[in-house]
């Protein structure tokens, strides 16, 4: 019976549909760039893995949830406060590639 359950995984998979996540590499890389310099020198010296992955993300989505570990290595370069700004500021460059409700989320709790 093992062998319905990746079966049925790939099945919803494949119904609820990839290409939703999928975005050109153009529109990605204005959202990497902003978050790399975000990040700065010093966030990424202090956190090689994140730098990388900010590099190599390929969906918005995984971009957008980065952002919590973008917070956490901030706040350890320059306070808390200063790291919630820094990332919240970043939300316009994710207009058109989240839905809406998700980037409204972030903009209400100010």
């Amino acid at each position: 019976m093992r062998w319905i359950k990746p079966a049925l995984r790939n099945s919803i998979s494949a119904l609820l549909g990839n290409e939703v996540r999928k975005h050109s590499p153009e529109s990605l890389e204005l959202v990497r760039q902003a978050m790399l310099a975000a990040l700065g020198e010093d966030g990424a010296r202090l956190n090689p893995r994140l730098k990388h992955r900010l590099q190599y993300l390929h969906d918005a989505h995984g971009l957008w949830y980065a952002r919590s570990e973008m917070v956490a290595v901030l706040s350890s370069l320059h306070g808390e406060a200063h790291a919630v700004d820094a990332v919240k500021r970043l939300s316009h460059v994710f207009q058109g590639l989240l839905p809406k409700s998700l980037v409204d989320a972030c903009n209400m709790r100010r």
